[in-house]
């Protein structure tokens, strides 16, 4: 029990609704993860930002040098041990700089603790201090945590995959009112034991 080791993995999103009226433009989207673990800081990554998305289109995340590996951090092939702590939020790329949004959200969600408290701070963070700093425009959050029980049950052997879809709608996860024009997104993720 103590070998434990998961990642979570990026596979692609799609986007049924894109923000806004759909003939007017298209969206650039770009996803950014926070992700915590008991024994660590947060760690933020960013995706590229995807240009020309419009309703209906299916976009996948870079697998290269194992990038599309958000939790325990971008990279990290070993894995960790649970609980898995992870906050993500949806961007649309206007005149801001995905780079700041990154570090300034790696900063703010870089509270200290265990991930549980942690995760139950995340959404005010995310409504009060990150939001409104940006041209950007935040379109979804969500922040979640898996307990090593669940993970344990899910995923009892080295190599289980439990593949999860979040929803990033105008009212979901942790904004609790309409964003950007209500867009809807679909994030696949895959939550993966290494040992």
């Amino acid at each position: 029990m103590a070998n434990e080791r998961y990642i979570m993995k990026i596979d692609k999103f799609r986007c049924a609704d894109e923000s806004g009226v759909d003939w007017l433009g298209s969206d650039e989207p770009y996803w950014v993860f926070t992700a915590k673990t008991d024994s660590g800081r947060a760690r933020t990554t960013r995706s590229e930002v995807f240009n020309n998305v419009d309703s209906g289109d299916v976009r996948r995340f870079n697998a290269a040098d194992s990038r599309n590996i958000v939790w325990p951090g971008n990279g990290a092939a070993g894995g960790a041990a649970g609980p898995v702590g992870l906050s993500i939020q949806l961007w649309e790329q206007d005149q801001g700089d995905p780079d700041k949004v990154r570090q300034v959200t790696e900063t703010t969600l870089g509270i200290a603790g265990a991930v549980y408290p942690w995760v139950d701070k995340v959404p005010d963070l995310v409504r009060t201090q990150i939001m409104n700093l940006f041209s950007d425009d935040l379109m979804g959050s969500h922040t979640l945590t898996i307990s090593p029980a669940t993970l344990r049950r899910r995923l009892p052997d080295a190599g289980d995959s439990l593949p999860l879809v979040l929803h990033f709608h105008g009212r979901s996860g942790d904004l609790p009112f309409d964003v950007a024009g209500g867009p809807d997104y679909d994030l696949h993720v895959r939550v993966i034991r290494t040992a």
